[in-house]
């Protein structure tokens, strides 16, 4: 069977994602689509606004036949490591294709404008580091260096992802193909949606089906968690938390004693040097209280597991034909792991939990050992 992978968050699932999920059926002409969704927390240093398993068999309901998790130690990270990891779990599971949406548009586009031949040299490294010793933050280090070096200005979000997942394929010599198109603005982004979600606006026009909540999450919700865990925490302690550094955790503890809610202090902590994005992976780093050491002991293998959310019968199938051939072991039961990924997963799931109320807490952190995967099962006659 013919696999076509796509790395998602379905944060949550909309008409821009169905389109994406038709489109990658048409232009790879899979018989199978896998999707790598996000876990609890997502890429841009947020909680998902609903639980994995709304995502998960809403992915299902639309026509995704296996979905895998992206572990939180994966998934909060910069562009290159999010993209390099989801593309490894997809090498496994034999993915032959990877569909993915771009401002620019087919891999060849891509290639042209950003010379993705050569996105990443010795000398490309030196200004970015040039560049970060000027105060700037890595994102805009990076894409100054290349205006330097290459020519070109890269700051989109999907094409930074798009160049990312290529220069993956290619520095790490993946078999997998990857497709791009150009991704359709006629459709409202997740962030306008979840917005939307959190002021009661009515967003049945921008789903392709009818939500079934009964709470959603956000950043927001955690401040006092964070305040508590900052008053309580010396610099040199916070320091051995991943991604605190370049001396950013002097600077959340003199914010926190200033600002009396999460925006104000992200919008505190802000500068040249530290993006929003960076502010908010750390901290949901800080929340995790992810080891510095473990996290990097981690980011420096491959991957130790696939975990599977949920699959329908094609998802199930495709599973069963390759399971003897995947290099790395699928994973259906989350109980009793006592793998390294895992416990940090299973912390996560009850740190984005901690906010919920008693007992909605305890039964969703529950659900992370026994709930999945998620199976959907035809009703059609055979």
């Amino acid at each position: 069977m013919k696999a076509c992978g796509l790395v998602v968050e379905y944060n949550p699932f909309h008409l821009g994602h169905k389109y994406h999920l038709d489109k990658a059926k048409a232009l790879s002409g899979a018989e199978v689509t896998v999707a790598v969704m996000s876990g609890n927390f997502v890429q841009r240093g947020e909680p998902a606004i609903f639980s994995k398993d709304i995502r998960v068999k809403t992915a299902l309901d639309n026509g995704v036949d296996l979905v895998v998790e992206l572990p939180f130690i994966y998934g909060v990270e910069a562009a290159d490591i999010f993209a390099k990891y989801s593309l490894f779990i997809l090498e496994a599971l034999k993915c032959e294709t990877f569909v993915f949406g771009s401002e620019t548009g087919t891999v060849k586009d891509l290639n042209e404008k950003y010379h993705a031949d050569s996105i990443s040299t010795p000398r490309l490294d030196e200004v970015i580091q040039e560049n970060l010793s000027k105060g700037l933050g890595y994102p805009k280090a990076r894409a100054l260096a290349q205006k330097t070096i290459h020519n070109y200005y890269l700051e989109t979000p999907n094409d930074i992802l798009a160049t990312s997942y290529i220069n993956a394929i290619k520095r790490y010599n993946l078999s997998i193909k990857p497709i791009s198109f150009k991704i359709c603005k006629k459709y409202k982004n997740a962030a306008k949606i979840r917005k939307m979600i959190l002021n009661n606006k009515d967003i049945s026009k921008l789903v392709p089906n009818k939500y079934s909540f009964t709470y959603t999450n956000n950043l927001d919700k955690y401040f006092d968690i964070l305040k508590y865990k900052l008053l309580t925490t010396s610099s040199s302690e916070l320091a051995s938390i991943h991604l605190v550094d370049e001396g950013i955790e002097n600077l959340f503890i003199k914010q926190i004693k200033l600002t009396s809610n999460m925006a104000d202090f992200i919008a505190a902590c802000v500068s040249k040097r530290y993006s929003g994005a960076r502010i908010k992976r750390t901290i949901i780093h800080i929340l995790n209280n992810t080891d510095k050491q473990k996290a990097e002991r981690i980011l420096s293998t491959g991957i130790p597991y696939v975990r599977v959310l949920g699959f329908n019968e094609v998802g199930q199938k495709y599973l069963n034909s390759i399971s003897e051939e995947c290099h790395v072991p699928i994973l259906s039961k989350f109980g009793g792991r006592d793998l390294e990924l895992a416990q940090l997963e299973k912390r996560a799931s009850d740190v984005y939990y901690a906010v919920y109320k008693e007992p909605s807490r305890s039964k969703f952190q529950r659900y992370e050992i026994i709930k999945f995967p998620i199976r959907k099962i035809s009703t059609k006659k055979k």
